[in-house]
């Protein structure tokens, strides 16, 4: 895939690819390699970040190791980007030139020059001598080793030798390579050793665990790392075949690892590996004789004690999975048994209940149930079981079916939903309008947020209501307000309009410094700008600003692009 700069602009917010550009500008992408259509890259930010970028056909993954959640790419991956999309030819030439060569000699290289080579390199890296044996032989060294083996091999990796830890902390930015056991565990899939892979990835999984403690503000990539090893162990015991007696003792293992629940961050994981290897009904009969003692028999309240309230839904939760993969009449009878009693204590167990019953043909009943959940759980708890009543209603009852409409607008604030109301209200539809309206009015005593401010202006515009949209725009007091229904409102009130920007533009330079913000001064002034009939008032409060601000050679430099 061809890089440009408009294509890396789409991938990111307006900020990352700002300062982006910057770390690439100031030379702090190192080490920029491509192989296989993967590139890598090392960037200098306030540590060091590891990136990693594919190229696809028609758009690109990356990954990097720093701690950006937000929208889009991090300014990392796109300084990486901008390396790549500067020098992307050149690359390319280079790896297509280093693959043709190595495949040129290795095609004429004898078989003594091959072995002698091999020799030389399996004799100073014993791990490669391993790796070796088993994708020739198939099997282990000495007929394999145990999980405790593995996982002191592993432990050596943060620097605690045979296990035993040190008050050492592995910094950000330094994550531990696990490749080499990956890659270990992978020959052994190759060469269907499934077993030993299992253990390879069992060690892998109660290291990165069992460490969790010694790395510092890293627990997305190690979490990540912890989960790919324990998907792999469920996979490799998935693919040995065994029979039921045989793979017991696993499911007993993550059971058991399950309820431990240390550390509890990786305790889904544990469920969806149970999940994963979990395949026949004797699996799950023996998964639910181990759940059976854990099985509280009442729930606590989320009030008094959150923790226990927890840890008793997802046992039921986990019990309810097992009954309904069973799906004998036996387990059916257990499992609305289970749901009916405890559907009021938790919004998911009243979804659960009402799925089955819809499942079953018992729609009837599944619309009580659902009605009793709306009545019980707060609305933003209550979508679902709203959602579904919603489909119930529309052909039994108008009257449900308009309340269930207006109750999801309410909660979701999706405009399809408004639609059908007004769709449906016909000539009743001024009296479901004046509701809304009182329904996101009513919070302005209590201070209304910017959301149900836009849903107001939103809907005063698309009933043509304009001076009701123009009083709530002008009393958020907001020039990001103005701003977003300057077009459809300027036009039409222009001096209320022009007025409400004279009286926020003047606080708002005076706010902060800086070039963006002087940038974004400039725009608000455009949009100013845009309002017939005012030009010298308009001139003469730019006149004000640059006068006043005279000493800020930046914002007299923006200024100018007025």
């Amino acid at each position: 895939m061809k890089l440009t700069v408009e294509k890396i602009r789409s991938l990111c917010t307006d900020k990352s690819f700002r300062r982006g550009a910057e770390y690439f500008s100031e030379g702090r992408v190192h080490n920029v390699q491509l192989s296989s259509g993967k590139v890598t890259s090392v960037v200098e930010g306030s540590r060091s970040y590891r990136v990693s970028v594919k190229l696809l056909h028609q758009a690109t993954d990356a990954s990097c190791t720093c701690p950006y959640d937000f929208e889009g790419y991090c300014k990392h991956i796109v300084a990486t980007l901008l390396a790549v999309a500067e020098d992307y030819e050149r690359m390319v030439k280079e790896a297509n030139e280093e693959g043709q060569r190595f495949n040129s000699v290795l095609e004429s290289s004898t078989e003594k020059q091959l072995k002698d080579f091999l020799r030389r390199e399996i004799e100073s890296d014993d791990s490669l001598k391993k790796h070796f044996l088993i994708y020739m032989t198939g099997e282990e060294v000495n007929g394999g080793k145990s999980v405790q083996d593995y996982k002191k091999e592993i432990a050596e990796l943060y620097g605690h030798p045979s296990g035993r830890r040190y008050d050492t902390m592995i910094e950000y930015g330094n994550e531990i390579d696990f490749s080499p056991f990956n890659d270990l565990a992978q020959r052994h899939v190759d060469r269907k050793n499934f077993i030993e892979a299992a253990k390879v990835y069992q060690a892998l999984s109660e290291v990165i665990a069992e460490s969790m403690d010694m790395v510092d503000d890293s627990d997305g990539y190690y979490g990540g790392e912890f989960d790919s090893a324990l998907e792999g162990f469920a996979s490799a015991v998935n693919s040995a075949g065994l029979k039921h007696e045989e793979k017991a003792p696993y499911i007993e293992y993550l059971f058991k690892k399950y309820i431990a629940n240390d550390p509890d961050y990786f305790q889904e994981n544990y469920e969806t590996a149970l999940e994963s290897i979990c395949t026949s009904r004797e699996d799950l009969e023996y998964w639910k004789r181990l759940l059976s003692p854990c099985i509280p028999d009442s729930i606590p309240s989320s009030n008094r004690t959150w923790e226990r309230y927890y840890e008793s839904t997802q046992l039921l939760l986990m019990q309810i999975y097992i009954l309904d993969k069973l799906d004998d009449q036996k387990s059916r009878e257990e499992l609305y048994d289970l749901l009916a009693k405890h559907h009021l204590n938790d919004e998911e167990f009243c979804n659960l209940y009402v799925k089955r019953l819809k499942k079953d043909g018992k729609l009837e009943e599944a619309a009580r149930v659902a009605e009793e959940g709306v009545r019980c759980f707060p609305p933003h708890l209550a979508s679902e079981l709203r959602h579904f009543l919603e489909r119930f209603y529309e052909k039994r009852n108008p009257e449900k079916y308009r309340e269930n409409l207006k109750s999801i607008f309410f909660e979701e604030r999706e405009w399809q939903y408004y639609r059908k109301l007004k769709e449906i209200s016909g000539s009743d539809w001024s009296k479901t309008l004046k509701e809304i309206i009182e329904h996101f009015s009513s919070t302005r005593n209590r201070g209304i947020d910017d959301a149900d401010k836009g849903i107001l202006i939103e809907m005063y515009l698309r009933e043509k209501m304009y001076d009701d949209a123009l009083k709530e725009v002008l009393r958020s007091k907001s020039l990001e307000m103005l701003g977003q229904y300057h077009k459809q409102l300027s036009a039409r009130y222009p001096s209320e309009y022009f007025d409400a920007y004279r009286q926020l533009i003047i606080p708002f330079v005076d706010s902060r410094m800086g070039r963006d913000h002087y940038r974004d001064v400039v725009r608000e002034l455009r949009q100013m700008k845009k309002i017939n009939g005012f030009e010298s008032e308009f001139n003469e409060l730019t006149r004000f600003i640059k006068e006043k601000h005279a000493r800020k050679p930046a914002f007299q430099d923006e200024l100018k692009k007025l």
